[in-house]
């Protein structure tokens, strides 16, 4: 199963969570000892975006995570259907998201200086993903990295309700909308149905 696969059944299978399931997404993460590395990546963000609660920084690393999660590949990703400016909005009314997300940025980066020597944003594409494989999977995760894991987890259904609820979501999923169907009624005669024949 392809991930832009996996990712429609998240979406779709998204719908049944339980508040219990979701109160264990908002879980607050603590903020990191240190300070985050400045880095010149922070000019990758979109320039014509302002963002509403996101420092331009914080915003060009959701961005970046936004099109991991959803690149473009055969169709178009997460930056297509402006999935990150989706996020700023959702995290500027969210308070108790706010602290996650800061907070796991600055992890992040932190996470990344430790073990690259250099801010997330400065990693190669390669171990970007490596830092994200090790948070994907729920059942390998350390339990010293449980909060990192529920900032992804966040950023990642974040990034899925942006995509599939733009309209180029829908076309990714072949949502054609309410269409109009003509209706001629019951025909089974054990329902009293009759026809006219006239």
């Amino acid at each position: 199963m392809k991930r832009r696969e996996v990712l429609k059944a998240i979406m779709i299978g998204g719908a049944t969570a339980t508040a219990a399931e979701a109160r264990d997404i908002l879980q607050v993460v603590q903020l990191p000892v240190g300070t985050a590395k400045a880095t010149k990546s922070t000019g990758r963000a979109v320039a014509s975006f302002t963002p509403k609660y996101f420092s331009q920084h914080e915003f060009a690393v959701i961005s970046r995570l936004a099109d991991l999660i959803i690149p473009r590949d055969s169709g178009p990703g997460a930056l297509d259907a402006h999935a990150p400016q989706y996020i700023d909005l959702q995290v500027s009314e969210m308070p108790a998201a706010q602290i996650q997300v800061s907070g796991g940025v600055q992890w992040l980066d932190r996470y990344c200086d430790e073990r690259f020597g250099k801010a997330f944003l400065d990693c190669s594409q390669a171990e970007q993903t490596r830092v994200l494989d090790r948070l994907a999977d729920g059942k390998t995760v350390p339990p010293e990295l449980g909060s990192a894991r529920s900032f992804f987890v966040l950023v990642r259904a974040l990034t899925c309700d942006g995509f599939y609820s733009s309209k180029v979501g829908f076309d990714d999923l072949g949502y054609k909308g309410n269409t109009f169907t003509q209706w001629h009624g019951c025909t089974h005669p054990e329902h009293g149905a009759c026809r006219s024949t006239g």
